[in-house]
């Protein structure tokens, strides 16, 4: 079982439009609601590819019973901590058909307190008894010291649990001095996180370096059109998409993650997992909402990804 930690969820609202711009009244053409954060999205595209998953979230008011019941329409089995902060936040994805991407308009959430924070974490640590990976997804609430995340971290390695970290900012800094097993970040986080410029392969192979350097154990970073650059102990992969028409961007990220943990829960050797990861994230790039993945389309994408080792 994946178990999924997303510590800042969301209800996602996607609206689309055709031609819009700013200062004019616009009709919406669709509107998509649906669980969201960024560890949603990894559930929404592991359930594609038939990955078992939990998400572990905290959840609070009527956005939050809404954000519960979506999830379990669509089949996402979640382990929901109630907490009293205020209600989840709503996040809105406004997507120009005539346009090249989506944009996201986030809300920063409610400030849990420290007792809604140590709930949450005793539920993520008494789920991920029975996890054979744990993800760490998303940014962490207003009110919640980023050093929260490296605690989380540490205490999830210290049951044993493998864990892989996608955040940023100062939480991930945090996580990072906690060793996690695993990082799979952007090329823009990442550089942040280290102070240096991660922006094509061969800078992202210096910082997946360091990282391995560091304690981590399998480490990734994606490059948008370049594809994904990871490392573990049997050396540094690239994986590199097709060219495609991007549709919405938003969750990509997350689907390529769900890619990159399906194939290892799987066996897979980091290479093909890697493929199937960029994949994933190129499948999503290609619909509207977030890791939503066609499987007529993953299957002809993965045949195309390009795989290789960095020169």
């Amino acid at each position: 079982m994946l178990l999924i930690i997303t510590p800042n969820p969301a209800l996602d609202r996607t609206m689309v439009f055709h031609g819009l711009r700013l200062g004019g009244v616009f009709r919406t053409d669709e509107v998509i609601i649906a669980a969201g954060g960024k560890g949603l999205n990894v559930a929404r595209a592991a359930r594609s590819l038939g990955q078992p998953a939990l998400v572990c979230a905290p959840l609070g008011g009527l956005t939050g019973d809404a954000v519960a019941r979506l999830a379990a329409a669509e089949g996402l089995a979640g382990r929901w901590t109630r907490h009293h902060a205020g209600e989840t936040r709503t996040c809105v994805l406004v997507v120009d058909r005539a346009a090249s991407d989506a944009t996201a308009l986030n809300e920063a959430g409610p400030a849990l307190s420290a007792d809604d924070w140590r709930a949450f974490t005793e539920d993520v640590l008494a789920a991920a008894a029975g996890a054979e990976l744990c993800l760490v997804s998303g940014s962490l609430p207003p009110g919640i010291a980023p050093a929260a995340l490296g605690s989380l971290v540490a205490a999830l390695t210290a049951h044993g649990a493998r864990t892989i970290v996608d955040s940023s900012g100062p939480a991930l800094v945090a996580a990072l001095a906690a060793q996690p097993w695993g990082v799979k970040v952007n090329g823009a986080e990442l550089g942040a996180a280290l102070g240096r410029v991660v922006e094509d392969v061969p800078g992202a192979v210096a910082a997946l370096a360091e990282l391995r350097a560091a304690g981590v154990a399998l480490a990734a970073v994606s490059l948008g059109a370049l594809g994904c650059v990871a490392a573990d102990a049997s050396g540094v992969s690239w994986a590199r998409p097709p060219a495609v028409r991007v549709v919405s961007s938003v969750g990509s990220g997350d689907s390529l993650l769900a890619g990159l943990a399906t194939g290892l829960i799987r066996g897979m050797a980091l290479p093909e997992a890697l493929r199937l990861a960029v994949a994933c994230g190129t499948a999503d790039v290609l619909t509207i909402g977030g890791g939503r993945i066609d499987p007529d389309e993953l299957a002809r994408l993965q045949a195309a990804v390009w795989l290789g080792r960095p020169a």
